[in-house]
């Protein structure tokens, strides 16, 4: 396992990594990880402590020190005064409350009275608590993963890889529109043309189911494959993102149909919220922040954090390449077609 990447934890009970086994041998000899120093690769179940791995990592740890000897047995406590009327009761009751009180100079960091009391770990070593906040196991459930990437290192999706998933999804959306409503539209419409619509009546029914069956496309379109084992549309899906909640667990149908009517929102903004993940800490969007959930990349939340990568990708380079040369042609023709007719060239 020379060449796996190590992760460790440092004095600040922070996860480092990855970084070779190289450089963990140089760190175990510069003194700045010890043999209760957690390390942990591809493959353990769980960390480890460096002295279980130093024969693989080829280090030598220097014997540690021996534990030191219990405290002597505090001296038996001095025979209670004998109290001979209910004024000394009650003096020596106050006195011994008053004795036992903190005093507030006493008050600090390492107090009961400034944190809440924890349950001490099984392990004996000091670093017991940050191993039992790393230990999910490799391949373990959804929420051992999730609580293995929860320390932080979660990569949010970059509002570029959002734009060019966007356009690839409403690509296929619209495809599977055209394909669903158009033979619907021509049989509608030779019903009519045979039954005759003076009122007009029969095509706004048409045009009001057409936007019907718009809204259920799109319902189940991202229903589906939110609620997926992916967490992602196709388009999300080939840029590499996913749409989680804050803590990495996968969205419900009912939020998913939420999230995608409120992303209609972003209409009564002129499309101005859709800047919002520019701004936000975790990059959300406005029909994010009302619907409680994340667009992060593909490999947060899961057992290999460390393949995040803020990098755009070929596909979503190639899409938002084609998309702004599609826009700029669009923008040149209206302003040749303007130009054209302010000049009469037309006629």
């Amino acid at each position: 396992m020379e060449t796996a990447p190590w992760y460790y934890v440092n004095a600040d009970r922070q996860r480092q990594g990855p970084v070779p086994a190289a450089t963990i041998r140089e760190l175990a000899a510069a003194g700045s990880v010890e043999a209760r120093t957690l390390v942990w690769r591809q493959g353990m179940p769980q960390w480890q402590p460096l002295e279980a791995m130093a024969g693989e990592l080829g280090i030598v740890l220097a014997a540690t020190a021996p534990s030191p000897a219990p405290p002597s047995p505090p001296p038996a406590p001095a025979p209670a005064p004998r109290m001979d009327s209910p004024a000394q009761a009650a003096d020596t009751e106050a006195t011994r409350v008053l004795r036992s009180e903190p005093r507030l100079a006493d008050v600090g960091a390492a107090s009961p009275l400034s944190e809440p009391k924890r349950v001490a770990p099984a392990s004996a070593y000091p670093d017991a608590a940050v191993q039992q906040a790393y230990a999910a196991q490799v391949g373990a459930d959804p929420q051992a993963r999730t609580a293995f990437a929860a320390d932080g290192h979660v990569l949010y999706a970059s509002f570029l890889k959002r734009v060019a998933a966007s356009i690839i999804d409403g690509f296929i959306v619209g495809i599977i529109a055209v394909v669903v409503q158009t033979p619907i539209a021509l049989v509608a419409g030779i019903s009519l043309g045979a039954l005759g619509d003076s009122t007009g009546a029969g095509s706004a029914l048409l045009q009001l189911a057409s936007q019907l069956i718009g809204v259920a496309i799109g319902i189940a379109y991202f229903g589906y494959f939110y609620t997926s084992e992916q967490q992602a549309s196709p388009g999300k899906q080939l840029v590499g993102i996913k749409v989680a909640r804050p803590d990495g667990e996968r969205i419900s149908f009912a939020r998913s149909v939420g999230r995608y009517f409120a992303n209609w929102l972003n209409i009564f903004t002129l499309g101005l919220s859709y800047l919002l993940p520019l701004f936000t800490e975790k990059r959300q969007a406005l029909h994010d922040l009302i619907c409680d959930t994340v667009v992060v990349d593909r490999w947060a939340f899961t057992d290999s954090p460390e393949r995040q990568t803020e990098e755009l990708g070929g596909c979503a380079i190639a899409v938002l390449v084609l998309w702004g040369l599609m826009i700029l042609g669009i923008i040149g023709a209206t302003v040749f077609f303007i130009a054209a007719l302010g000049s009469g060239g037309w006629n």
